[in-house]
């Protein structure tokens, strides 16, 4: 009789209890997938991404017998993961009940949102919201109230700024600790240039329209670091001389260009009495589905000439081409969507929409995703918190089921979407 036998076995099983007791345990782990590295445009195959609370802790090369203790284990084989989108141009802070949207934004893949304009009391409350948990919403960046002229454009959701009072507004929003401040397109030169003063003493950004009373050159130069929309930059079509010019400055100033390019791919439709209604338009807010009723009436009441409608198409013809030789040249581009700033735009889905559209006008996928990735995170100074798939960094993550860098509108083909670590959409 072989009396060491017994004493192996417990050696073994005591071994194997020692590894079991030093093995780390994940709240959720995504095993065997394809990373996305959106720095360097690059599919990296068969990896495993380990989360532990809200953050990614570990990547590793997917080893085949390897022994994982975690929550929730998602397959990755055959999918693509990538960093969650943000909508850099959105209108969410001006209704209470807004935050109703915050799960349809992430079931799209949208994990950040920058607010463009509303009220600073609600951003304050979404941001402590998200803030308690963070799995509830997307990431939020805002300004609180638009800073306009002494007749504001929006008056329910702006400031009327002057010489007089603008010292005193600003000290105003900078206590209440918005992002960045937002300016429109009335804004005198000289309110412009002191707000300018009062961004770099405080280091507080200032982002939004270009002023009706500068040029695009000058607002570049004062320090404006967004341009929304391409209102006044559409000037720069009809001289190529000054556009390389500008194009030029602005990279110098890093200046950044947020399109929005489906608000005019909207008004090119609305010429035509072509109102899209996506399945999202029935869950909307009363308010904006009353506002878009009656934008509809109002176009409908309209009888264009063919050649009205015709020359909205090619206008909107001439935006795309100045969005791409902005792209060819260099000026980074962030993506937003301008949710109820416009009609007929969808929180979520139009974001996907604006993707599409930068493909159609010839923009690699590869670079329309960092556009709605790292770009942010670099934009709002955020990239070692935000915006790629890496160690330590948020775990806000998308899984697809097909390859976006072969087509974007594959980005819509979602599997799963992580918010802080926890699985807030899952088809």
């Amino acid at each position: 009789m072989n009396r060491t036998k017994p004493y192996i076995l417990l050696l073994f099983l005591f071994n194997w209890l020692l590894c079991l007791s030093q093995s780390t345990t994940y709240d959720l782990v995504i095993k065997n997938g394809s990373l996305i590295d959106v720095k360097n445009s690059k599919i990296i195959p068969g990896h495993t991404i380990y989360i532990k609370g809200e953050r990614i802790e570990k990547i590793e090369k997917t080893k085949k017998h390897k022994k994982i203790i975690s929550d929730t284990i998602i397959d990755g084989t055959g999918k693509f993961i990538l960093p969650g989108f943000w909508d850099m141009h959105i209108h969410i802070c001006w209704k209470e009940n807004l935050n109703s949207i915050f799960s349809t934004l992430l079931s799209y893949g949208i994990t950040g949102v920058r607010d463009m304009g509303g009220d600073v009391g609600i951003l304050k409350k979404f941001k402590n919201q998200v803030k308690k948990n963070l799995h509830s919403g997307p990431a939020l960046f805002g300004a609180g109230p638009i800073l306009d002229g002494e007749k504001p454009i929006h008056p329910d959701f702006s400031i009327p700024l002057t010489q007089k009072n603008v010292r005193q507004v600003l000290d105003s929003l900078y206590t209440e600790k918005v992002d960045f401040l937002k300016v429109y397109s009335l804004l005198p030169r000289a309110v412009l240039n002191s707000i300018s003063s009062y961004a770099k003493e405080k280091n507080i950004p200032f982002s939004g329209h270009v002023s009706e009373y500068l040029t695009p050159e000058e607002a570049s130069e004062i320090g404006q670091k967004s341009f929304e929309h391409l209102n006044r930059l559409e000037d720069l079509q009809n001289d190529s001389i000054r556009l390389s010019a500008f194009i030029k400055l602005a990279k110098s100033n890093n200046t950044w260009v947020c399109p929005t390019l489906i608000i005019y791919k909207r008004k090119a439709e609305f010429a035509q009495n072509e109102f899209y209604i996506h399945s999202l338009y029935t869950h909307l807010d009363i308010d904006l589905k009353n506002e878009w009723e009656q934008v509809k009436k109002k176009w409908q009441s309209k009888t264009l000439t063919r050649e009205e409608v015709l020359g909205a198409h090619e206008k909107f013809e001439n935006q795309k081409k100045l969005v791409k030789n902005f792209y060819d040249n260099g000026i980074r581009l962030l993506l937003g969507t301008d949710f109820a700033g416009m009609q007929f735009i969808y929180p979520g889905y139009s974001l996907h929409e604006e993707m599409a559209l930068l493909q159609n006008i010839g923009i690699p996928p590869s670079e329309i995703i960092k556009m709605a990735t790292i770009y942010p995170a670099l934009f709002l100074g955020i990239n070692t918190t935000y915006g790629s798939v890496e160690e330590k960094k948020m775990a806000d993550l998308i899984v697809l089921n097909e390859n976006p860098i072969i087509d974007i509108r594959n980005a819509l083909k979602i599997n799963t979407v992580l918010k802080a670590g926890k699985i807030v959409n899952r088809n």
